[in-house]
């Protein structure tokens, strides 16, 4: 697992976080303290979030809601029903998918 280092604007080495103060969901203050002993610099480093790369799972279905409670409210019962034909037709694909236990005849062909 790869972590994230500071490094001492000062002298390059190894900083030390000593503290984080969260002001915002995505904004933070990082308190550093160089590891160089000579050096001794203390500072503080700002972190922000900066874009997603891929949605989370956990937000999903959040996203989701919020899209459907934004379509009037006629346009919504013909998307949850056009959904719910989605899902029935995937679940029937499922268990049409299903393995039988049963070698395919064509995997153990001999020669040819």
């Amino acid at each position: 697992m790869r972590v994230m280092r500071i490094y001492c604007p000062e002298c390059d080495e190894v900083a030390v976080i000593k503290k984080t103060n969260r002001k915002h969901a995505h904004i933070s203050d990082v308190y550093c303290a160089c590891s160089n002993v000579e050096c001794g610099h203390t500072f503080v480093m700002n972190m922000t979030f900066s874009h997603t790369l891929s949605p989370s799972a956990i937000s999903h279905g959040h996203l989701i809601k919020e899209l459907i409670g934004s379509i009037a409210e006629d346009k919504r019962q013909e998307m949850i029903d056009m959904l719910r034909m989605v899902q029935n037709d995937d679940s029937k694909a499922q268990i049409n998918e299903k393995p039988t236990g049963q070698p395919s005849p064509s995997r153990y062909r001999r020669g040819g």
